[in-house]
Protein backbone atom coordinates (compact mmCIF):
# COMPACT_ATOMS: atom_id res chain seq x y z
CA UNK A 1 0.00 0.00 0.00
CA UNK A 2 1.16 3.50 -0.70
CA UNK A 3 1.40 5.41 2.60
CA UNK A 4 0.39 8.63 0.86
CA UNK A 5 -2.84 6.95 -0.28
CA UNK A 6 -3.58 5.92 3.28
CA UNK A 7 -3.07 9.48 4.46
CA UNK A 8 -5.45 10.81 1.82
CA UNK A 9 -8.40 8.90 3.28
CA UNK A 10 -7.65 7.31 6.68
CA UNK A 11 -11.37 7.08 7.48
CA UNK A 12 -11.87 4.72 4.53
CA UNK A 13 -9.13 2.47 5.86
CA UNK A 14 -10.57 2.64 9.35
CA UNK A 15 -13.98 1.59 8.06
CA UNK A 16 -12.52 -1.26 6.02
CA UNK A 17 -10.18 -2.47 8.75
CA UNK A 18 -11.75 -1.71 12.13
CA UNK A 19 -10.04 -2.78 15.30
CA UNK A 20 -12.42 -2.73 18.25
CA UNK A 21 -11.41 -0.69 21.23
CA UNK A 22 -10.39 -2.69 24.27
CA UNK A 23 -10.07 -1.53 27.86
CA UNK A 24 -6.44 -1.33 28.96
CA UNK A 25 -5.23 -3.90 31.43
CA UNK A 26 -4.91 -2.98 35.06
CA UNK A 27 -8.48 -1.84 35.75
CA UNK A 28 -8.93 1.28 37.81
CA UNK A 29 -6.44 3.32 39.75
CA UNK A 30 -4.96 6.74 39.32
CA UNK A 31 -4.25 7.70 35.69
CA UNK A 32 -0.84 9.06 36.67
CA UNK A 33 1.58 8.00 39.38
CA UNK A 34 4.11 10.67 40.35
CA UNK A 35 7.53 9.12 40.85
CA UNK A 36 10.48 11.50 41.16
CA UNK A 37 12.01 14.66 39.79
CA UNK A 38 15.22 14.98 37.79
CA UNK A 39 16.75 18.11 36.30
CA UNK A 40 14.63 19.42 33.43
CA UNK A 41 16.01 19.00 29.93
CA UNK A 42 14.04 19.84 26.77
CA UNK A 43 16.06 17.94 24.20
CA UNK A 44 15.29 14.34 25.34
CA UNK A 45 11.56 15.06 25.14
CA UNK A 46 11.63 16.35 21.56
CA UNK A 47 11.46 14.04 18.54
CA UNK A 48 14.93 13.73 16.96
CA UNK A 49 15.89 15.66 13.85
CA UNK A 50 14.84 13.67 10.79
CA UNK A 51 11.78 12.08 12.42
CA UNK A 52 9.01 11.64 9.79
CA UNK A 53 5.74 13.30 10.81
CA UNK A 54 2.24 14.00 9.49
CA UNK A 55 0.64 17.41 10.03
CA UNK A 56 -2.82 17.41 11.63
CA UNK A 57 -5.32 19.60 13.44
CA UNK A 58 -4.18 23.00 12.13
CA UNK A 59 -7.00 25.55 12.16
CA UNK A 60 -5.40 28.63 10.61
CA UNK A 61 -3.26 26.76 8.09
CA UNK A 62 -5.53 23.80 7.47
CA UNK A 63 -4.24 23.39 3.92
CA UNK A 64 -1.19 21.68 5.45
CA UNK A 65 -3.18 19.04 7.34
CA UNK A 66 -2.30 15.57 6.07
CA UNK A 67 1.04 16.65 4.63
CA UNK A 68 4.16 14.63 5.39
CA UNK A 69 7.46 16.15 6.49
CA UNK A 70 10.51 15.71 8.71
CA UNK A 71 11.56 17.39 11.92
CA UNK A 72 14.48 19.79 11.41
CA UNK A 73 14.57 21.41 14.87
CA UNK A 74 12.68 22.07 18.08
CA UNK A 75 12.39 25.54 19.63
CA UNK A 76 11.94 24.99 23.37
CA UNK A 77 11.12 28.65 24.03
CA UNK A 78 8.20 28.60 21.58
CA UNK A 79 7.27 24.97 22.14
CA UNK A 80 7.27 24.43 18.37
CA UNK A 81 8.85 22.01 15.94
CA UNK A 82 10.17 23.26 12.62
CA UNK A 83 9.14 20.74 9.97
CA UNK A 84 10.43 20.54 6.40
CA UNK A 85 7.44 19.53 4.28
CA UNK A 86 7.69 17.15 1.35
CA UNK A 87 7.63 19.23 -1.79
CA UNK A 88 9.27 22.16 0.00
CA UNK A 89 8.39 24.67 2.66
CA UNK A 90 9.06 25.00 6.38
CA UNK A 91 6.26 24.86 8.95
CA UNK A 92 6.30 25.61 12.68
CA UNK A 93 3.90 23.37 14.62
CA UNK A 94 3.10 22.35 18.18
CA UNK A 95 3.60 18.70 19.21
CA UNK A 96 -0.22 18.35 19.26
CA UNK A 97 -0.29 19.17 15.53
CA UNK A 98 2.13 16.41 14.53
CA UNK A 99 1.93 12.63 14.42
CA UNK A 100 5.24 10.81 14.40
CA UNK A 101 5.42 7.95 11.93
CA UNK A 102 7.00 5.56 14.40
CA UNK A 103 7.07 1.85 15.17
CA UNK A 104 4.35 0.31 17.33
CA UNK A 105 3.27 -3.10 18.65
CA UNK A 106 -0.44 -3.92 18.75
CA UNK A 107 -1.49 -5.44 22.09
CA UNK A 108 -4.74 -6.84 23.48
CA UNK A 109 -6.35 -7.55 20.11
CA UNK A 110 -7.24 -11.12 19.03
CA UNK A 111 -5.60 -11.79 15.69
CA UNK A 112 -3.37 -8.73 15.93
CA UNK A 113 -1.84 -9.01 19.40
CA UNK A 114 1.95 -8.98 19.24
CA UNK A 115 2.06 -7.85 15.62
CA UNK A 116 4.17 -4.84 14.73
CA UNK A 117 3.56 -1.97 12.40
CA UNK A 118 4.23 1.68 11.67
CA UNK A 119 1.93 4.55 12.60
CA UNK A 120 1.00 6.59 9.53
CA UNK A 121 -1.65 8.94 10.96
CA UNK A 122 -3.77 9.74 14.02
CA UNK A 123 -7.37 10.87 14.44
CA UNK A 124 -7.69 12.78 17.71
CA UNK A 125 -11.50 12.88 17.39
CA UNK A 126 -11.70 9.16 18.13
CA UNK A 127 -8.28 8.51 19.70
CA UNK A 128 -7.13 6.05 17.03
CA UNK A 129 -3.97 5.58 15.00
CA UNK A 130 -3.89 4.23 11.47
CA UNK A 131 -1.18 1.54 11.59
CA UNK A 132 0.45 -0.05 8.55
CA UNK A 133 1.07 -3.65 9.64
CA UNK A 134 4.50 -5.02 8.78
CA UNK A 135 3.41 -8.61 8.10
CA UNK A 136 0.42 -7.98 5.86
CA UNK A 137 0.85 -4.35 4.72
CA UNK A 138 -2.79 -3.86 5.78
CA UNK A 139 -3.74 -0.50 7.26
CA UNK A 140 -5.86 -0.84 10.39
CA UNK A 141 -7.40 1.62 12.84
CA UNK A 142 -6.14 0.93 16.37
CA UNK A 143 -7.10 2.68 19.64
CA UNK A 144 -4.31 4.31 21.66
CA UNK A 145 -4.71 1.81 24.50
CA UNK A 146 -3.90 -1.03 22.12
CA UNK A 147 -0.73 0.57 20.77
CA UNK A 148 2.52 -0.13 22.60
CA UNK A 149 5.16 2.46 21.73
CA UNK A 150 8.87 1.78 22.06
CA UNK A 151 11.04 2.94 24.93
CA UNK A 152 12.61 6.22 23.86
CA UNK A 153 9.59 7.44 21.90
CA UNK A 154 8.80 11.14 22.45
CA UNK A 155 5.17 11.82 23.29
CA UNK A 156 2.83 14.33 24.86
CA UNK A 157 0.48 13.55 27.73
CA UNK A 158 -3.32 13.79 27.62
CA UNK A 159 -6.49 13.10 29.61
CA UNK A 160 -4.73 12.72 32.95
CA UNK A 161 -6.50 13.46 36.23
CA UNK A 162 -3.37 15.41 37.22
CA UNK A 163 -4.26 18.19 34.82
CA UNK A 164 -0.97 20.05 35.09
CA UNK A 165 0.68 17.28 33.06
CA UNK A 166 -1.82 17.37 30.18
CA UNK A 167 -0.16 18.62 27.01
CA UNK A 168 3.33 18.26 28.46
CA UNK A 169 6.04 16.71 26.33
CA UNK A 170 7.77 13.61 27.68
CA UNK A 171 9.81 10.58 26.68
CA UNK A 172 8.97 6.94 27.41
CA UNK A 173 11.67 5.51 29.69
CA UNK A 174 10.21 2.07 30.44
CA UNK A 175 7.17 -0.13 29.80
CA UNK A 176 5.29 -2.36 32.28
CA UNK A 177 3.45 -4.83 30.05
CA UNK A 178 1.63 -6.53 32.93
CA UNK A 179 0.13 -3.29 34.25
CA UNK A 180 -0.15 -1.68 30.78
CA UNK A 181 1.74 1.38 31.97
CA UNK A 182 4.53 3.57 30.68
CA UNK A 183 7.02 5.38 32.84
CA UNK A 184 7.68 8.72 31.18
CA UNK A 185 10.09 11.53 31.93
CA UNK A 186 8.54 14.98 31.42
CA UNK A 187 10.17 18.22 30.30
CA UNK A 188 9.77 19.39 33.89
CA UNK A 189 12.12 16.57 34.98
CA UNK A 190 9.38 14.62 36.78
CA UNK A 191 8.83 10.93 36.08
CA UNK A 192 5.30 9.54 36.22
CA UNK A 193 3.56 6.27 35.39
CA UNK A 194 0.62 6.50 32.97
CA UNK A 195 -1.73 4.16 31.14
CA UNK A 196 -1.09 3.39 27.48
CA UNK A 197 -3.96 5.62 26.33
CA UNK A 198 -2.63 8.71 28.14
CA UNK A 199 0.11 9.42 25.60
CA UNK A 200 0.12 10.47 21.95
CA UNK A 201 3.18 10.24 19.72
Amino acid sequence: EDVKKILEDPDAYAAANPVAAAAPAGGGGAPGDLRRRKPADDAPCAAPVGTPVVIRGLAKRSEHNGKVGRVVSFDAARGRYDVRLEGGGLLAARPQNLTQQCAVEVVGEPGLGGQRGDIVSYDDRIGRYVVLMQDSSAAVSVPRQNCLLRVGTCIYLCELSMERFNGEMARITSVDRVASRYTVRCRSGEEIKVKLDKVVC
